[in-house]
């Protein structure tokens, strides 16, 4: 039965097509003058219906998913049915706006509100405001006070983005409030607003940035004492993952320290290595199988590759040839300049190259090498001219080699290192057949089309020189006779170690040694990919696995659903310095958990281990690569004082592909205490001895006082070790690499090493190539990691960093911090800044 019912105006009944309008239930039916009829659901209404008197009629609004108007009614029915349908579609609202506050309770208030129960809030809670907005008389005629008040603050957000944050905001100070004494005594000293915003924030995704020295430790362990104090999570759901397994016991340790401090008695959450924590999946799954003897042994690994590959150059003579072809990777102008990204070569390095032959000849460019190991490989005795007029003799059958470096037209190439043309080419011609010489001719086109071996043996074969391959036995001999083979065999090995780390596939390895410009990369390609083959194969006989295969499997059991994954919240540590590989088992465990908050945990100012595998991209583009997350800065240090932190942190910033932070300090000093000291005494070079005057003289100040000495190598540390040897120093010395020196500290610090050169620092030795191509993209700024490694050197140090360099040809980095006026104490006069223009 019809309970209200509105009919057409006298006017309506001319025009109008509508015979009545009712409300029965819970809906609003049109019916029409052709016996059909249309319903609309109260309940699915937008917003309130909105009712206009005319001169002679009126009309009813209707909002639903779009607008619907019904003209022509009765006024003083269109009137009561529309207060009537308003105050039904208030019933519903006031159910909505309650459920609205439920849900925000629930995702907002309870919790910090996750990016993923955003789309939720949006539908069931945002929404509504904007409809409040639109009608706020109506909403306020027939709604409850309380609600209105609810949708008032709600509306004052102009977007879901803006509410979003408010929400957040509004969390994070109540719980900061109701938890203020917790974070008091949760560590040592109470926690600093950023660290407890850390502790706070749990986005799907978070992304904590740290500085050195500012406590992200700290942040770690709070964050799982609060989840398990205040979150309602048990320690069985909390996974943190610690780069090594000194970490991980460190981790282990403060948390019970902690928890005890805190008058929790818990035991500690899941803490593990990324290795480790491959191991237990595959526990858990039934899968477990030996670690190879090659994981912890790198001599045995060694051992089995060259065992492997000398075999393999003995008896495989495709293999041999392709070994020989590709024993270096071009570095000549040719090829360098044009075609492979080595920005800091130059063209005097270039020149400088030279290459060892397998017959023991030094030859001045890449094709020439070529052509070298090609007569050596078919028995083709030749010396090495390389004048205007031949570069190789063949003195048994009395044949001059001349190779052009010009395309088909005779013309020079670009970057040529001598200017070969068709002019140049005529005057070798004529001298030759002036005496009686028998010439053979190539050309750089020869090689770039892929023809010079071609060429070289058709010509050969026209002055009756016998071709005939050189046995692979003696090939091997050669190799390993000119130390050839020993140092491809590094090479590989870097190689193999990049390619698991990454965990690359065959088309991967082709791919990227492609995409780098390698020249012959397809023959680079496939020696990894039998490398890698033979390496797989050992492992399958050995039934084991290595480090790389744990997670790689562990992975692939989680998601076969082997294993479950039962944390709600996982940590990383170290995270700037994880890899690829790395990145996608943390995407699988996510993916499989019961939507774990993720936060990872890192100083993209400290990303020094690209060798290794890690990949800072992953965290300087976090958003585009990873996804939407919650970000914290820690940017206050209780380690050093305000001067280290301005040298370093401005040193550091200078790559504008990181993030920016603004370091304070809780020490603060009026005077420099980064100080730079000149190696020389008594007008010569002694690095040794101007560091056991500087230690004596903070021995003088301070007795008890730890001292580092630092350095980008090991063989400079060395040298220092053994002049202080029989030094009777009362202070703690501590001898360490920049690398090694990561998380580690002392009152003062002496770094060493800046020369200029390959050994110099910054290194000016771009790596070698195919190593490169197969390891991350780096970051595009010059000498970015060398300079991220220097400013873990200086914040190593609590009290005073020295810096010992040549006054003469120092390295770039101490002339840009005296040139740049870096505010540091130059303590001798013999450094000289230089102008802008000298630079």
């Amino acid at each position: 039965m019809a309970q209200f019912i509105a009919t057409p105006s006298w006017l309506g009944r001319f025009f109008k097509r509508i015979s009545t309008v009712t409300i029965k239930q819970s809906s609003l039916v049109i019916h029409f003058k052709n016996n059909t009829s249309r319903a609309y659901l109260i309940s699915d209404f937008t917003n309130f219906s909105q009712f206009k008197k005319g001169l002679f009629s009126a009309k009813i609004t209707l909002n639903h998913n779009k607008k619907t108007v019904i003209s022509f009614l009765n006024k003083q029915q269109a009137q009561t049915l529309s207060e009537q349908l308003n105050s039904e579609f208030a019933n519903h609202l006031e159910e909505k706006v309650n459920t609205a506050k439920t849900l925000v309770k629930r995702y907002a208030t309870n919790e910090y509100l996750r990016d993923s129960n955003v789309p939720l809030l949006k539908s069931a809670v945002f929404s509504l405001a904007q409809q409040y907005g639109a009608l706020p008389a109506l909403w306020q005629q027939h709604l409850s006070a309380i609600n209105i008040k609810f949708l008032t603050i709600l509306s004052s957000s102009p977007t879901v983005a803006h509410a979003t944050e408010q929400l957040r905001k509004s969390y994070e100070q109540k719980t900061l409030t109701a938890r203020a004494d917790f974070y008091n005594v949760v560590e040592s000293n109470p926690l600093t607003h950023e660290q407890r915003l850390a502790v706070i924030r749990n986005n799907d995704k978070n992304l904590v940035l740290a500085a050195a020295g500012t406590g992200k430790t700290s942040v770690m362990v709070a964050k799982a004492l609060d989840l398990i104090a205040h979150g309602g999570v048990k320690p069985e759901q909390i996974l943190i993952l610690a780069y090594n397994k000194n970490a991980a016991n460190e981790l282990n340790q403060r948390f019970n320290l902690r928890a005890q401090q805190a008058n929790l008695n818990v035991t500690p959450p899941t803490i593990l290595t990324f290795h480790a924590l491959g191991l237990k999946l595959l526990q858990s799954a039934n899968k477990t199988r030996s670690l190879s003897p090659f994981a912890n042994d790198a001599m045995a690994l060694k051992k089995w590759f060259t065992q492997w590959l000398s075999n393999t150059l003995k008896t495989d003579s495709r293999f041999c040839k392709t070994f020989v072809e590709t024993l270096y990777e071009p570095t000549d102008s040719l090829n360098t300049e044009t075609r492979v990204a080595t920005k800091t070569a130059t063209k005097t390095a270039i020149k400088a190259q030279t290459y060892h032959t397998l017959s023991g000849l030094k030859v001045s460019s890449y094709q020439h090498l070529l052509i070298a190991n090609w007569l050596y490989m078919y028995g083709i005795e030749h010396t090495y001219q390389n004048d205007d007029t031949a570069d190789f003799f063949l003195p048994q059958h009395q044949v001059y080699l001349a190779h052009f470096v010009t395309d088909r037209q005779g013309n020079s190439v670009q970057h040529a290192p001598n200017l070969h043309n068709s002019e140049h080419i005529k005057y070798v011609r004529a001298h030759h057949k002036k005496h009686g010489h028998a010439l053979v001719q190539t050309f750089h086109y020869n090689w770039q089309e892929g023809q010079l071996e071609q060429r070289l043996k058709a010509q050969l074969q026209k002055h009756k020189v016998n071709i005939n391959p050189v046995d692979n036995h003696a090939v091997y001999e050669r190799l390993s006779a000119t130390g050839l083979l020993k140092q491809n065999i590094n090479k590989y090995l870097n190689c193999l170690s990049a390619i698991r780390g990454e965990q690359l596939s065959n088309a991967q390895i082709a791919a990227r040694i492609a995409k780098s410009g390698i020249i012959n990369h397809k023959s680079y390609a496939t020696l990894l990919v039998a490398m890698q083959r033979a390496y797989y194969e050992k492992l399958k006989e050995q039934d084991a696995i290595d480090f790389d295969d744990m997670i790689a499997s562990a992975a692939q059991a989680v998601k076969l659903g082997e294993v479950s994954v039962p944390w709600r919240h996982i940590l990383v540590d170290e995270f700037q310095d994880i890899s690829c590989a790395r990145m996608a088992f943390l995407n699988t465990l996510i993916k499989s958990g019961p939507q774990p908050c993720f936060t990872a945990v890192g100083d993209d100012w400290q990303a020094i281990y690209r060798f290794s595998g890690g990949n800072l991209a992953l965290t300087t583009q976090f958003n585009d690569l990873i996804g939407s997350h919650s970000l914290t800065l820690l940017q206050k240090t209780f380690r050093y004082n305000n001067s280290i932190s301005e040298v370093a942190g401005r040193f550091v910033m200078q790559n504008p592909e990181q993030y920016k932070k603004y370091i304070t300090t809780h020490t603060q000093v009026s005077t420099p205490q980064v100080v730079l000291l000149d190696d020389l005494n008594q007008g010569k070079k002694s690095v040794a001895l101007k560091v056991q005057q500087t230690i004596a003289t903070i021995n003088k100040n301070n007795n008890t006082a730890s001292i580092a000495v630092l350095s980008r190598y090991r063989f400079m540390l060395n040298e220092v070790e053994q002049h202080l040897a029989g030094n009777n120093f009362a202070n703690p010395l501590h001898f360490w690499t920049l690398h090694g020196s990561k998380g580690l500290e002392a009152d003062y610090c002496i770094i060493i090493g800046f020369e200029q050169g390959k050994l110099g620092f910054p290194s000016n030795n771009p790596g070698n190539l195919l190593v490169e191509a197969l390891l991350p993209a780096p970051d595009t700024f010059n000498h970015s990691e060398e300079r991220r490694l220097l400013y873990v050197g200086i914040t190593r140090a609590k009290h005073k960093s020295y810096l010992i360099a040549p006054p003469s040809a120092c390295s770039e980095f101490i002339s840009e911090l005296i040139n740049d006026n870096y505010p540091i104490d130059i303590a001798s006069n013999l450094f000289v800044k230089q102008s802008k223009h000298n630079k």
